[in-house]
């Protein structure tokens, strides 16, 4: 979906607002889309919005529970709220997810993220 796409790329730029929108409208048009809600929860991190992003995050692993990525975004969420121990096992299983797609580059900064615990 463009919205998705545009999203992501918009995130990358540091256009959170217009990363912000393209996301609400992704999710709007097609609510059972897990990159969306990833894509909300990056911008609402990256807008100081933990709490925002946790949800966010929750809602991508509820529609995906193979997204390797989202697991991975929201250790971080955790490990900023203090919960270490929930973020190591999403670390984990998103090192899991990542070696199981064949990612091993996004398996090692996962496994590199516990090991530095």
């Amino acid at each position: 979906m463009l919205y998705i796409s545009r999203a992501k790329f918009r995130i990358e730029l540091g256009d959170n607002q217009g990363a912000l929108q393209d996301s609400n409208i992704a999710i709007k048009l097609a609510p059972e889309s897990d990159s969306a809600y990833n894509n909300r929860g990056v911008v609402r991190f990256n807008s100081g919005d933990k709490q925002g992003a946790l949800q966010d995050y929750n809602k991508a692993i509820q529609l995906n529970r193979k997204n390797a990525t989202a697991y991975y975004n929201r250790a971080e969420v955790r490990y900023g709220l203090g919960d270490k121990q929930g973020a190591i096992k999403d670390w984990q299983l998103a090192a899991n997810l990542h070696l199981e797609q064949g990612n091993t580059k996004k398996y090692a900064e996962a496994i590199e993220k516990i090991n530095g615990m």
